[in-house]
Parts: structure tokens; C-alpha cells; sequence
């Protein structure tokens, strides 16, 4: 059970730095930043990698019914769509409240849904009930973090005038907010789906002899490949409203792909270590690891923000939320831990 932990933080770190380098891309619209990013994420690494990596991929794939690829592949779209709503809702209602509401809910739904997703029966046991506590927790956790996030905001923008129309900013971005969350949790259910219940990993691994960790890339294949499709539609027609396919040409791209290039393979490493950190933790792994990887995530994200300076002015009472909620967090993931060891 260590070990799953141990790379369920570990992928949750990497994830939390994945987006430093789009710091250095210059030249670059916002949509060709994240559309070139997506398509690198979603397409290429994880394609060449796993063809690359893993031994009898079609063999594998060919004992999996249709019927589960199908699920798979709505859920990741699910998954691309809850990325997209997102990136929409945080310029509405800001960085600090969006976060904490997508993870918010998207950790509520995607931890809780594997449990009827082939474990319900374990809900009723000991170990079920303590995870569920500690999902409990670790909620509670996230928001003390979103009451800290909104007071953050709060005095940074004590100066701005509030109107009507602000409100229904702030009403509308916090709807496509939740909804993100709910459409985010298609990650780990896709995951679930293809592992748990497609057993597309324990194919690669007894049949072909795949490592666990080369078997996690073809379970997680076909999701990369769903949620791109709905991320790359979507960006492909800002791209052409905004006529702004003219800048990949522009001099400095070879280097702002170089930079992207990076941030993809750091944010689909993480990915293939949350579903090895997923596997090690056994069959509710996808329960107790999407809450620690989630967790994880914002811990990494408001510790960065700390040390960063970005909570320098956020007022004494908006620390003690942060603090907190961190602490809060911190009791969720070692009570969601021991419950998964009884």
C-alpha cells in the first residue's frame, strides 16, 4: 500500500508543475499555447510511447469487448469536456475559487463512483466507511481552501466595482465550474473502466509480460485519445475564429514547442504514475488514489502559490483558511490511507 501512496503524491507533484514551463513560450495565443500543448498530450507522446513501450498492444486491445472501448471513450470525452470548462469558468470567477470547486467536485465524484462501479459491496465494510470518512475530510479540507481562495480574492479586488453583470459572471462560471467537475471525474472512471472492469492492464501484464507500469499505457491509450478529440475540436475552431493558426510560423516556435513538448511529457508521466499508484493500491485503488491524487494536486498548486509570493497579500484571515484547509486535507489523505489498509 506505501508504495501506491508513494506514487499517487509523486504523480500529484509532477502534475502540480507540469504548466511551469508555458511561462517561457513566447509569440503564442492562448489558444495555440493549450492547443498545442493538447495536442502533444493527448496525441503524441502518449501514442509514440505506447506503441513504442508495449509489447502486443493489438493483441491485447482485441480481447477487450467493444462495448468497454465504447465507455472508455465517452468517458474521456467527458473528461476533455470538464478541461475545457474549466480553462472557460476560471476567467469568469477567478483562479483561486474555479481550482478549488473542479477538484472539489470532481474528487466527490470521481472517488465515490468507482465504489458502485464494481466495489459497492465494500462500502458497507470497515475499511469502505473509514475511505468514505476520509473523503469526507479531505472535502471539507478542499472547502476551507475555496473559502481561503474567495477571501484571497476578495482583498485583491476590494477596490473593483461589483455590478449586475459581475454577479451573473460569478453565477454562470460557478455552474460550468461544477459541471467541469462532474465532466473531470471522466478520467478516473475511463481508468476504472479500462482497468477494473476491461482489465486491459492485467491482460498486458500476465499475457504479454508487460511491467505494470508499461501495461498503465495501454489502459490509459484509448482515454488520452477520447478526451483530445473533444479538447482539439474545440480549440481548432477558436484557432479559426481568432485567425491564429499564423503563429505557429512565427520565429520562435521551435521553442515554444520544445517547452510544450516538456510540459506533455511531464503531465502524461504523471498521469501513468497515478494508474501504477492506482494498481499498487488494489481494488479500491481508483477510489483511494483519485482522492489522494486529487488532494495532492491542490496541496502542490497552494504550496507553490506560498512560496511563490502569490499569498503575500492575501490577509491574515485568508491564511488561516489556506493553513487550514491544508491540515484538514492532510488528516483526509492519512484517514483515507488507513482505511484502505484495513
Amino acid at each position: 500500500m506505501g508504495i501506491g501512496i508513494f506514487w499517487v503524491l509523486l504523480a500529484a507533484i509532477m502534475l502540480g508543475f507540469y504548466a511551469y514551463p508555458s511561462k517561457f513560450v513566447k509569440n503564442y495565443a492562448v489558444e495555440n499555447l493549450w492547443s498545442g500543448f493538447w495536442l502533444l498530450a493527448m496525441f503524441v507522446v502518449p501514442i509514440i510511447s505506447t506503441f513504442a513501450l508495449v509489447d502486443n498492444l493489438g493483441e491485447t486491445y482485441k480481447q477487450v469487448p467493444n462495448s468497454i472501448f465504447l465507455t472508455i471513450f465517452a468517458l474521456s470525452i467527458l473528461w476533455g469536456i470538464g478541461n475545457l470548462l474549466w480553462g472557460i469558468s476560471i476567467s469568469k470567477i477567478g483562479m483561486a475559487l474555479g481550482f478549488s470547486l473542479l477538484i472539489g467536485v470532481a474528487t466527490l465524484s470521481g472517488s465515490i463512483l468507482p465504489f458502485f462501479m464494481g466495489g459497492a459491496e465494500k462500502l458497507g465494510t470497515t475499511g469502505g466507511m473509514v475511505i468514505l470518512t476520509g473523503i469526507f475530510i479531505i472535502m471539507l479540507g478542499i472547502i476551507a481552501n475555496g473559502k481561503a481562495g474567495l477571501l484571497r480574492e476578495k482583498n485583491e479586488n476590494s477596490d473593483s466595482e461589483k455590478n449586475s453583470s459581475n454577479k451573473n459572471s460569478m453565477r454562470n462560471g460557478i455552474i460550468l465550474c461544477i459541471i467541469g467537475g462532474i465532466c473531470a471525474a471522466g478520467f478516473n472512471l475511463a481508468y476504472h473502466v479500462a482497468d477494473n472492469i476491461g482489465h486491459i492492464g492485467q491482460i498486458s501484464q500476465e499475457q504479454f509480460g508487460n511491467e505494470p507500469w508499461i501495461a498503465r499505457l495501454a489502459v490509459m491509450l484509448p482515454s488520452f485519445i477520447g478526451s483530445g478529440i473533444a479538447i482539439m475540436i474545440y480549440f481548432s475552431i477558436q484557432l479559426t475564429k481568432n485567425k491564429s493558426w499564423s503563429n505557429f510560423k512565427h520565429k520562435n516556435s521551435s521553442k515554444n514547442i520544445l517547452f510544450l513538448l516538456i510540459m506533455a511529457v511531464v503531465y502524461c508521466a504523471s498521469l501513468i504514475i497515478y494508474g501504477l499508484g492506482a494498481y499498487e493500491l488494489g481494488p479500491l485503488g481508483t477510489s483511494v488514489g483519485f482522492a489522494i491524487f486529487q488532494t495532492g494536486c491542490i496541496m502542490v498548486a497552494n504550496l507553490l502559490g506560498i512560496f511563490s509570493g502569490e499569498w503575500k497579500n492575501a490577509g491574515l484571515k485568508s491564511k488561516k483558511w489556506l493553513y487550514s484547509g491544508l491540515a484538514i486535507m492532510t488528516i483526509g489523505i492519512i484517514t483515507v490511507a488507513v482505511g484502505n489498509g484495513i
